[in-house]
Order: structure tokens, then sequence, then C-alpha cells
């Protein structure tokens, strides 16, 4: 049996470099929420989380323009994945009526 594979669609005007599309972008994507959620947003640097996963931080930069610009796709991401659970979970609710 394949597995499914889910791809949640985030308006490119909030990367440079679309983060899914490269181990190194996957990495970005993962470790930037272990850090923000350990951290805090305000603590969290790009220089600490090309630390964290072995990359330069201008690495980084070649995905997102700024910190701030990651928040917001990891926001989109996240309210896109709720739509997708609460749309999948009521396609087959019948109706009311």
């Amino acid at each position: 049996m394949k597995s499914l594979q889910l791809h949640i669609n985030i308006s490119p005007d909030l990367y440079t470099k679309d983060p899914e599309s490269s181990v190194l972008g996957k990495k970005i994507i993962s470790k930037s929420i272990e850090m923000i959620d350990a951290l805090g947003f305000e603590d969290f640097t790009f220089k600490k989380l090309g630390l964290e996963i072995g990359s330069n931080e201008s690495s980084i930069y070649r995905y997102f323009e700024s910190k701030h610009v990651l928040l917001v796709y990891l926001v989109n991401w996240y309210w896109s994945w709720i739509e997708y659970k609460l749309v999948f979970a009521t396609l087959n609710v019948s109706s009311a009526h």
C-alpha cells in the first residue's frame, strides 16, 4: 500500500524558497517550531536555529526574509492544517435536514 502524502499549500508570498522543497527547508521548519516553543519568539534567532540544524544563518535567509515572516508562515501552515482536519472530519456528515 502506498503512503498518503499530504501537502498544505501556503502562499508563496510567505517564503523566498519553498521549505517543503528540500531536506534543509523541512529541518528549518521543524526545528524552528521546537525552538520557538522552548525559547520563546523573542529569544529565537536565525543564528541559533542555524547552529541547531548545522547550517549557516545565511542559508535560512534563502527561505525566509526574517523570523517574523517565518512565524507568519508557521501560523498560516497551522491554520491550513486545522482547516484540512475540519473538512476531512465533516466530509461525510449527512445534512441536518
